[in-house]
């Protein structure tokens, strides 16, 4: 028997907010990557490589990969290397979890917990899925268009260093990184400040 249809079917409609949420990543088409692709970008890296780590809760990854943004619904997508963003951003995503918690916590409590875990970082399935989600956004940009970089004038020596430091290195997850920061050296698509 399906309860609390009503607030059920009001958090789904609100998961449609996803598909607004413009990131900072550009597509070959010139329009900017949404919070709902993303996601489920993230979540397929998360099948993809879960199965390297057996010890590893792929349905809990997948969790994770899934819920990880949805306080950007409130907050909004921070841009990476933007310092006034930076300065807001945890305030601004506890404001949203509050909201959250407020509306949604008597039918999805696990909805909740599971954002607080995942900030929290303390269980490897929230540390492998945030790994993944700094390593999805420099894939997208080498893979699809490098104009986001030029665009939004991201060092690259910057963004190098920015995304190694967030990366748990117990998955050994760097190597991505260094495949597809080499791929970008190599083909020259970046932005340099200095040039």
């Amino acid at each position: 028997m399906l309860t609390n249809l009503e607030n059920k079917l009001k958090f789904i409609e609100l998961m449609d907010e996803m598909k607004n949420i413009e990131r900072a990543i550009f597509l070959k088409n010139w329009r900017q990557e949404t919070n709902a692709e993303h996601s489920y970008h993230l979540a397929m890296m998360v099948l993809t490589f879960a199965s390297d780590f057996p010890d590893l809760n792929i349905e809990l990854c997948l969790k994770f990969a899934l819920i990880h943004d949805i306080v950007e619904i409130y907050a909004w997508d921070t841009i990476a290397l933007d310092k006034k963003m930076e300065l807001t951003k945890t305030e601004r995503e506890a404001k949203a979890v509050n909201i959250l918690e407020k509306e949604y916590n008597d039918i999805l409590p696990d909805f909740i917990n599971l954002l607080k875990e995942y900030e929290l970082k303390n269980l490897k399935e929230a540390r492998f899925v945030y790994s993944l989600d700094k390593i999805q956004p420099i894939i997208q940009v080498v893979m699809e268009w490098w104009e986001t970089w030029h665009n939004w004038k991201i060092d690259f020596e910057e963004i190098k260093k920015r995304q190694y430091s967030k990366i748990y290195r117990e998955f050994w997850l760097d190597k991505i990184l260094d495949i597809y920061f080499e791929k970008a050296e190599k083909e020259k698509i970046f932005y340099n400040k200095n040039d």
